[in-house]
């Protein structure tokens, strides 16, 4: 049975995991067994299908890939998501090979390196247009992000969880507050996509100090990453915070509690944050206390509409979203929002109607340096390459008229003698066809 939301943000999401690996981390509240990766139970849906491929990423993502066509969904703009533990920890042989093997299953064909199966996969049948890591903040220095420029990434998605030192210390987290802006600036300046993984309800806080600390998040210019996870707090089995909860001495929040935060927090993101989850994956036979609720972000929504809140964010006003619930859908008019972080200029371009539906969207880094557009993504059910399909938002040239805009900014307000590009391998060709050449990781054009 086709499930629309699979594809209605413009691209099909295929999730791989690595084997389970020892991390460097200590957090009380993640739970930990040998069968699965840090931080995941044993039988998290992305866990169990991983166990069942054992853990081989090639056959991981010819699975999906098989499950997707049975489904109905197109396949060629793939969005590869690695999961497990801390991925930038584990041998760097054994990251390449399990990168390499991704590219040789959407590629299918074996390939005799990871260089090799990229420059396939830039007319492969199924393309791997975005590329996501997750990693931690003391894991994500320069040596990481040559790594990451090797495999294709794009997004990075940093376990972030709280802007505050004590609770870090507290929870045994390993690092600080300092990793997390160093790693944003680094990523960012590089001309990746920074989301953060959100921890509210941690031990050693309260309801009004998370709400304190996610304003922070997007005041504090030395931070404002472009999504967020946001996982609430759970107690999982087989986490030192099961022990804490037994001995009285962690109490979660109550789910009203709870609930009434996440729409706090909702209701003050900013227009160029994409909430991308609202709950972990964890089966609710594993949670032994905090918020229950694996439907949270349909009761949000529906709590936030009777209190006559909105969410402004990315996914809450895309243009496949919006369709699909029914909305009046009126004309793509060009918006530009600018905003300072840390280190340079973020400029924001977006197609939208008078409701703010978003059809499509850019995001401009400029710095001292260079620019470089981080993301350009066009939403609405997925349309296959060279496709057309009624009422899309796809190919209808959106993405090309916000990369000349993006050009036009760059050379005319900031006087850049280039625009880069921090692409997916599978897309290249797209900016090829508009005048750009590969040049190291980045698609260049001479403005």
């Amino acid at each position: 049975m086709k499930k629309a939301t699979r594809t209605i943000s413009g691209v099909t999401p295929v999730a791989v995991m690595a084997k389970p690996f020892i991390c460097p981390g200590r957090c009380v509240y993640c739970p930990s067994s040998p069968e699965a990766p840090k931080s995941y139970t044993v039988e998290s849906p992305a866990v169990l299908r991983a166990r069942s491929c054992g853990f081989d990423a090639k056959k991981q993502v010819e699975v999906r890939l098989k499950t997707f066509a049975e489904m109905g969904h197109a396949q060629d703009k793939i969005e590869l998501i690695v999961m497990g533990g801390t991925f930038m920890f584990y041998p760097r042989d054994y990251q390449y090979q399990f990168i390499k093997d991704c590219y040789d299953a959407l590629n299918g064909i074996t390939s005799s390196c990871l260089e090799e199966a990229r420059r396939i996969n830039e007319n492969a049948e199924h393309r791997c247009v975005g590329l996501c890591i997750e990693t931690r903040p003391d894991f994500c220095g320069e040596a990481e992000i040559r790594s990451m420029f090797d495999f294709g990434t794009t997004r990075v998605e940093l376990g972030v969880q709280t802007l505050d030192d004590e609770i870090h210390c507290l929870t045994k987290r390993g690092h600080g507050v300092s990793e997390v802006i160093s790693a944003t600036r680094l990523l960012r300046d590089y001309g990746f996509k920074v989301h953060y993984h959100w921890m509210p309800g941690l031990p050693g806080t309260t309801p009004e100090h998370d709400l304190e600390l996610s304003r922070k998040l997007f005041e504090d210019e030395r931070f404002r990453p472009d999504g967020l996870k946001l996982y609430p707090t759970l107690v999982v089995k087989g986490s030192e915070l099961e022990s804490w909860y037994r001995d009285k001495r962690y109490q979660p929040y109550s789910e009203e509690e709870m609930i009434d935060l996440l729409m706090a927090i909702k209701a003050l993101i900013p227009k160029y944050v994409r909430i991308s989850r609202l709950m972990r994956d964890i089966p609710s036979k594993f949670i032994i206390a905090g918020c229950k609720d694996l439907a949270l972000r349909g009761t949000i929504r529906k709590k936030m509409d009777q209190a006559g809140l909105r969410c402004s964010c990315i996914r809450c006003r895309e243009y496949g979203h919006r369709l699909r619930d029914g909305w009046a859908v009126g004309e793509p008019r060009l918006i530009r929002l600018d905003y300072e972080a840390w280190g340079g200029k973020e400029v924001f371009l977006s197609y939208e109607d008078e409701n703010e539906t978003l059809f499509g969207l850019l995001r401009l880094r400029i710095n001292e340096k260079k620019a470089v557009v981080r993301e350009l993504h066009i939403f609405g059910p997925e349309v296959s390459l060279g496709g057309r399909l009624e009422r899309a938002a796809q190919h209808r040239g959106l993405g090309e008229r916000l990369l000349r805009e993006a050009e036009r900014i760059a050379s005319g307000e900031f006087k850049a003698d280039s625009l880069l590009v921090l692409s997916g391998v599978g897309a290249r060709e797209y900016y090829r066809s508009l005048g750009y050449g590969l040049e190291g990781a980045y698609m260049t054009r001479e403005l």
